[in-house]
């Protein structure tokens, strides 16, 4: 099922996956228009029953080259702190607040704010490639917002710090062995892949799914002295849950489970 009511990007869904395919040639560059509509398609995705895993990749070249420019070159200081909390800040608060799973999929270029998008996600299949790259500092003169803590809580500071200041870019592999995405595959087989790792995430239990990525990004900032007990208290709730039981009972009986969600 397509939908074309989209300027700036291309929705589908397929079997269990819904496909956001940003689509604003040649660069795919992010404006306010892109946001706004990836915004929207991400709720879109999220309260539709069907769908159980989300993709994000990009057409053409690359995933995309960042922020465009010429749309930013005159704002001043407050009008730039506004595009900052639309793209920034409810992308995160909506991406995070997803109740299913969101895997990116980069092929080519990722700059500044695709690397935004990408490293939002809860996992990225890369193309070899693929590269990575965060020219805030040499080329507009400005730390690269989010990039600052998202890049030291995956690779650390000394690292960080280097891929922040140089604006230097790595290429898939790099960034698989810094840990930065979570596996390269080569180009041809990009989307094969993805299409792969969806599927087996979405054969999960919808319930599980749900329940664990809310667990990740709770413990990610929590103090380690409180991280047993609500470990404790999140799989004694799920264990309790109607999928919990259904997956002890398949196993035992050796068949596939027939989820709930509940």
């Amino acid at each position: 099922m397509h939908n074309s009511n989209y300027r700036t990007l291309k929705y589908s869904i397929e079997k269990d996956t819904a496909k956001i395919i940003l689509d604003r040639p040649p660069l795919n560059l992010i404006d306010r228009a892109m946001t706004l509509e990836y915004h929207d398609v991400l709720r879109k995705a999220d309260s539709d029953p069907q769908v159980r895993v989300i993709v994000l990749a990009g057409r053409g070249k690359g995933l995309s080259g960042g922020l465009d420019l010429n749309y930013i070159e005159n704002f001043n200081a407050n009008e730039m702190k506004e595009f900052l909390q639309l793209f920034y800040v409810q992308t995160m608060e909506i991406v995070r607040g997803l109740s299913k799973p969101i895997i990116a999929g980069v092929h080519g270029f990722a700059r500044e704010g695709a690397c935004t998008l990408a490293f939002a996600c809860d996992m990225i299949i890369a193309a070899d490639n693929a590269d990575f790259g965060y020219p805030g500092v040499p080329n507009l003169a400005a730390p690269p917002g989010m990039h600052v803590w998202i890049l030291q809580k995956l690779i650390g500071r000394m690292k960080a710090t280097e891929l922040i200041l140089t604006g230097k870019t790595i290429s898939s592999a790099e960034a698989e062995r810094m840990g930065l995405i979570t596996k390269m595959v080569p180009a041809e087989r990009l989307m094969l892949e993805i299409d792969q790792l969806a599927q087996k995430i979405a054969e999960m239990s919808p319930l599980a799914i749900t329940q664990t990525r809310d667990l990740i990004y709770q413990m990610e900032s929590m103090p380690f002295e409180k991280i047993p007990e609500k470990a404790a208290e999140a799989f004694s709730k799920a264990f309790g849950s109607d999928d919990s039981r259904e997956a002890r009972k398949a196993y035992i009986e050796k068949r596939k489970p027939n989820w709930t969600g509940t």
